[in-house]
């Protein structure tokens, strides 16, 4: 499979590198269009790096990543469907709801097979709260996620300043990292997310995105979710975030922190804890292998621009939600 990747500045594309190194698999170029790493990944794929975007767009590939800015994503995508070309493009996949739904609707009139990273989906914990291990769809009460990452400055050290910015980025950490959250409510419940409210704050007065939400939800099953995210852990290589969950179901209560998930289940026996790998860093290559089995074998994307559409649509009713102090309001749907 001949793999191209657009924008590899992106603060993700190292992570996907152990997917690219697996057999059959050959990178025939890069593209960097913030000119800050292209050189670098380059010289460790050991492949040519393009001058544009539009210059590897025509080199000839089966397979495409897409990291570029939220403001530039959804041009991008519009012209890798025009051409026929699978892809896999990271969150949000445009800069508001309406490019989402143009690019979603164009792909699906044209049957190119789009996936987009909602990485928890394929990852060991989120497994841990599947049907199998007791947790059926229409059996939780509460879902409740905090995932805090590291501070701002982060964005402008590696090269990607332009996340801090409204009008590139399209919003901060709700959007950023909340996003996965919104799309795991989903999909663990089996039900769409219907009304929001949402609070959210700016510390940087150079800063135009938030950098702390809390936003509540409810889904079209009736079911309560809260997710809690923020640009405010002083990260360090070897600890990158604060990640944590409880939730209620019907048949047990689950909560996780660190590295330990623990379940007690409602039977009043003794609660079981397990090792869990929470570093979410370690599924992106994991979701780049599912993208491309699922394209061989012809099945729709574990997660697409349908996904991907739904979540943004909640992320609008939620910053609209905190620009009127918490106002609820309601998620628009696909149409």
């Amino acid at each position: 499979m001949k793999i191209a990747i657009f924008d590899v500045s992106h603060w993700h594309f190292p992570l996907y590198i152990p997917a690219l190194s697996d057999p059959g698999v050959e990178v025939v170029g890069i593209s960097d269009s913030e000119a800050f790493s292209g050189e670098r990944f380059a010289q460790r794929l050991n492949c040519k790096l393009f001058d544009s975007n539009e210059a590897l767009l025509e080199a000839d590939f089966d397979f495409a990543l897409v990291f570029s800015r939220h403001s530039r994503m959804a041009g991008m995508a519009k012209r890798l469907i025009d051409r026929g070309i699978p892809f896999l493009i990271e969150k949000p996949c445009g800069l508001n709801l309406q490019e989402v739904r143009r690019i979603r609707q164009l792909a699906e009139r044209r049957c190119v097979h789009v996936s987009v990273p909602f990485i928890n989906r394929v990852s060991d914990w989120a497994s841990h709260l599947s049907p199998s291990e007791g947790f059926s769809p229409e059996g939780f009460q509460h879902l409740s996620f905090r995932f805090i990452v590291g501070l701002a400055g982060r964005y402008e050290r590696n090269g990607n300043s332009w996340m801090l910015d409204k009008r590139q980025a399209g919003g901060g950490s709700l959007l950023n990292v909340g996003i996965h959250f919104i799309d795991l409510i989903s999909s663990l419940t089996g039900a769409l997310i219907t009304h929001v409210s949402a609070q959210a704050r700016t510390f940087r007065s150079d800063v135009t995105v938030d950098e702390q939400a809390i936003l509540t939800c409810r889904n079209a099953a009736g079911q309560i979710g809260l997710i809690e995210t923020g640009y405010l852990y002083p990260s360090t290589a070897e600890d990158q975030r604060d990640f944590a969950f409880s939730i209620s179901h019907t048949s047990a209560y689950a909560r996780a922190y660190a590295d330990q998930l623990y379940v007690k289940a409602r039977d009043q026996k003794p609660g079981r804890s397990t090792t869990v790998e929470f570093n979410t860093d370690e599924y992106y290559p994991v979701f780049l292998r599912r993208s491309w089995a699922d394209l061989a074998e012809g099945r729709a994307p574990v997660a697409g621009l349908r996904e991907a559409e739904h979540a943004i649509a909640v992320l609008e009713a939620a910053y609209r939600s905190a620009a009127e102090g918490g106002t609820p309001q309601t998620v628009e749907r696909a149409t």
